[in-house]
Protein backbone atom coordinates (compact mmCIF):
# COMPACT_ATOMS: atom_id res chain seq x y z
CA UNK A 1 0.00 0.00 0.00
CA UNK A 2 1.04 3.67 -0.76
CA UNK A 3 2.18 5.64 2.17
CA UNK A 4 0.05 8.90 2.48
CA UNK A 5 1.74 11.86 4.51
CA UNK A 6 -0.59 14.98 5.03
CA UNK A 7 1.32 18.28 5.65
CA UNK A 8 -0.80 21.02 6.82
CA UNK A 9 -0.48 23.44 9.68
CA UNK A 10 -1.35 22.65 13.02
CA UNK A 11 -4.86 23.46 12.54
CA UNK A 12 -8.33 22.12 11.37
CA UNK A 13 -7.83 24.16 8.43
CA UNK A 14 -8.76 23.14 4.73
CA UNK A 15 -7.16 19.51 5.82
CA UNK A 16 -9.57 18.72 8.19
CA UNK A 17 -11.80 17.41 5.66
CA UNK A 18 -8.79 15.01 4.23
CA UNK A 19 -8.39 13.91 7.70
CA UNK A 20 -11.60 12.92 8.55
CA UNK A 21 -12.25 10.78 5.25
CA UNK A 22 -8.82 9.16 5.77
CA UNK A 23 -9.84 8.47 9.38
CA UNK A 24 -13.66 6.82 8.45
CA UNK A 25 -12.23 4.86 5.15
CA UNK A 26 -9.50 3.30 8.10
CA UNK A 27 -6.67 4.66 5.81
CA UNK A 28 -3.40 4.88 7.97
CA UNK A 29 -1.84 8.17 7.19
CA UNK A 30 1.24 10.14 8.98
CA UNK A 31 -0.61 13.37 9.95
CA UNK A 32 2.36 15.96 9.68
CA UNK A 33 1.72 19.21 10.91
CA UNK A 34 3.64 22.81 10.73
CA UNK A 35 3.88 25.71 12.95
CA UNK A 36 3.11 28.75 11.17
CA UNK A 37 6.72 30.14 12.64
CA UNK A 38 7.94 27.29 10.23
CA UNK A 39 6.28 27.52 7.17
CA UNK A 40 9.11 29.58 5.40
CA UNK A 41 11.45 26.92 5.77
CA UNK A 42 9.30 24.47 4.82
CA UNK A 43 7.62 25.54 1.29
CA UNK A 44 9.17 24.66 -1.87
CA UNK A 45 10.99 27.34 -4.13
CA UNK A 46 7.87 26.60 -6.53
CA UNK A 47 6.18 28.93 -4.47
CA UNK A 48 8.21 31.75 -5.31
CA UNK A 49 11.56 33.59 -4.10
CA UNK A 50 9.68 37.06 -3.28
CA UNK A 51 6.52 37.87 -1.81
CA UNK A 52 6.21 39.36 -5.31
CA UNK A 53 7.08 36.13 -7.14
CA UNK A 54 4.47 34.08 -4.99
CA UNK A 55 1.65 36.93 -5.71
CA UNK A 56 2.39 36.43 -9.36
CA UNK A 57 2.44 32.63 -8.99
CA UNK A 58 -1.00 32.79 -7.49
CA UNK A 59 -2.10 34.88 -9.55
CA UNK A 60 -1.55 33.06 -12.46
CA UNK A 61 -2.50 30.11 -10.77
CA UNK A 62 -6.29 30.69 -9.89
CA UNK A 63 -6.49 32.16 -13.40
CA UNK A 64 -6.34 29.17 -14.94
CA UNK A 65 -8.19 27.10 -12.64
CA UNK A 66 -11.14 29.69 -11.86
CA UNK A 67 -11.06 32.17 -14.76
CA UNK A 68 -9.95 29.03 -18.00
CA UNK A 69 -10.70 25.38 -16.35
CA UNK A 70 -13.98 26.05 -14.51
CA UNK A 71 -15.60 27.01 -18.11
CA UNK A 72 -14.12 23.30 -19.13
CA UNK A 73 -15.59 21.94 -16.25
CA UNK A 74 -18.84 23.00 -17.32
CA UNK A 75 -19.28 21.72 -20.58
CA UNK A 76 -17.41 18.47 -20.15
CA UNK A 77 -18.91 17.29 -16.68
CA UNK A 78 -21.38 19.95 -15.54
CA UNK A 79 -24.39 20.72 -17.83
CA UNK A 80 -26.40 18.05 -18.80
CA UNK A 81 -28.13 19.48 -22.11
CA UNK A 82 -26.08 18.61 -24.81
CA UNK A 83 -27.64 21.89 -26.77
CA UNK A 84 -25.90 23.79 -24.14
CA UNK A 85 -22.49 21.82 -23.59
CA UNK A 86 -22.05 22.32 -27.03
CA UNK A 87 -22.70 26.44 -26.82
CA UNK A 88 -20.27 26.58 -24.21
CA UNK A 89 -17.70 24.50 -26.15
CA UNK A 90 -17.77 26.93 -28.48
CA UNK A 91 -17.63 29.83 -26.55
CA UNK A 92 -14.89 28.54 -24.63
CA UNK A 93 -12.74 27.43 -28.03
CA UNK A 94 -13.55 30.87 -29.82
CA UNK A 95 -13.43 33.10 -26.91
CA UNK A 96 -12.55 32.38 -23.32
CA UNK A 97 -9.33 30.51 -24.14
CA UNK A 98 -8.01 32.62 -26.76
CA UNK A 99 -8.33 35.94 -24.83
CA UNK A 100 -7.28 33.84 -21.79
CA UNK A 101 -3.99 32.40 -23.26
CA UNK A 102 -3.36 36.29 -24.45
CA UNK A 103 -3.95 37.53 -20.92
CA UNK A 104 -1.14 34.49 -19.90
CA UNK A 105 0.91 35.52 -23.35
CA UNK A 106 1.42 39.45 -22.07
CA UNK A 107 1.91 38.13 -18.17
CA UNK A 108 5.07 35.82 -19.67
CA UNK A 109 6.25 38.26 -21.66
CA UNK A 110 6.14 40.88 -19.36
CA UNK A 111 8.48 38.77 -16.76
CA UNK A 112 10.58 38.04 -19.04
CA UNK A 113 9.18 35.82 -21.06
CA UNK A 114 10.93 32.52 -19.44
CA UNK A 115 8.76 31.65 -16.53
CA UNK A 116 5.72 33.59 -15.15
CA UNK A 117 7.40 35.38 -12.10
CA UNK A 118 10.98 35.04 -13.74
CA UNK A 119 11.60 31.53 -12.36
CA UNK A 120 10.35 28.13 -12.47
CA UNK A 121 6.88 27.86 -10.30
CA UNK A 122 3.95 25.96 -9.75
CA UNK A 123 2.68 28.65 -11.88
CA UNK A 124 4.34 26.99 -15.01
CA UNK A 125 3.94 23.49 -13.99
CA UNK A 126 0.09 24.44 -13.54
CA UNK A 127 0.21 26.36 -17.53
CA UNK A 128 2.09 22.88 -18.13
CA UNK A 129 -0.74 20.85 -16.91
CA UNK A 130 -4.07 23.09 -18.21
CA UNK A 131 -1.79 22.38 -21.92
CA UNK A 132 -2.12 18.72 -21.26
CA UNK A 133 -5.37 19.24 -20.35
CA UNK A 134 -6.63 20.76 -23.19
CA UNK A 135 -4.78 19.08 -25.74
CA UNK A 136 -7.50 17.38 -27.35
CA UNK A 137 -9.88 19.87 -27.13
CA UNK A 138 -8.08 23.17 -28.31
CA UNK A 139 -5.98 23.12 -31.74
CA UNK A 140 -2.61 23.30 -30.28
CA UNK A 141 -0.89 23.93 -33.84
CA UNK A 142 -2.92 27.36 -33.62
CA UNK A 143 -2.22 27.95 -30.54
CA UNK A 144 1.89 28.32 -30.82
CA UNK A 145 1.18 30.24 -33.62
CA UNK A 146 -1.07 32.71 -32.04
CA UNK A 147 1.07 32.62 -28.55
CA UNK A 148 4.60 31.77 -29.20
CA UNK A 149 6.06 32.57 -25.55
CA UNK A 150 3.35 30.13 -24.16
CA UNK A 151 4.39 27.76 -26.48
CA UNK A 152 7.81 27.90 -25.58
CA UNK A 153 6.95 27.61 -21.84
CA UNK A 154 4.85 24.33 -22.40
CA UNK A 155 8.32 22.98 -24.37
CA UNK A 156 10.08 24.00 -21.99
CA UNK A 157 8.43 22.62 -18.49
CA UNK A 158 7.63 19.10 -20.94
CA UNK A 159 11.38 19.14 -20.63
CA UNK A 160 12.55 19.50 -17.46
CA UNK A 161 14.14 16.41 -16.22
CA UNK A 162 11.49 15.56 -13.45
CA UNK A 163 8.55 16.39 -15.30
CA UNK A 164 10.21 13.79 -18.16
CA UNK A 165 10.44 11.14 -15.65
CA UNK A 166 6.90 11.83 -14.09
CA UNK A 167 5.64 11.56 -17.59
CA UNK A 168 7.34 7.80 -18.40
CA UNK A 169 5.87 6.80 -15.39
CA UNK A 170 2.53 7.22 -16.62
CA UNK A 171 2.90 6.09 -19.80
Amino acid sequence: MVAIKLTYFNAPGRAEIVRLILAQGGVEYTDERIEGKDWPEAKTYLAGKTSLEQAQADEIFDFLTQDLQEHIIKFMFVEKDEDKKAELKKKFIEETAPKGLGFLEKRLENSGGEYFTGNLSYADLAFYQFGKFTEDLLDLEEMAKNFPKLAALYGRVSELPNVKKYKESQS
